[in-house]
């Protein structure tokens, strides 16, 4: 189980980290909607709780957490469709925190 946990945690931590990118994406570029900006924002705020759930073995915590991070990054990627001159680095952080996010919850099930 603790190769398990590793495992998961090298996959949220490298979520975290193209989370991160788009929240600097998302300060670097003006241009960039609110509503996206907001979203992107709850993104990294659930993305520590469940890191946090994870470390304090919580699975059922950390689960609720990875499902509200892929419906986020669901949300996210909904918005940023409509702006196609959208910056590159933002496009990619949240497409692929939602291809990360798809690919923990299955390998959770």
């Amino acid at each position: 189980m603790k190769a398990h946990n590793d495992e998961i945690l090298d996959r949220l931590v490298f979520i975290d980290r193209t989370i991160i990118h788009a929240v600097q994406a998302c300060h670097s570029d003006a241009s960039v909607p609110q509503e996206l900006k907001e979203c992107v924002s709850r993104l990294r705020q659930r993305s520590s709780q469940a890191q946090q759930a994870l470390h304090a073995r919580d699975e059922p915590r950390m689960r609720q957490s990875v499902d509200e991070l892929a419906r986020l990054s669901d949300e996210a990627q909904h918005r940023i469709h409509p702006y196609d001159g959208m910056n590159y680095a933002l496009k990619s952080a949240v497409i692929l925190t939602h291809i990360e996010l798809s690919a923990l919850r299955y390998q959770l099930t």
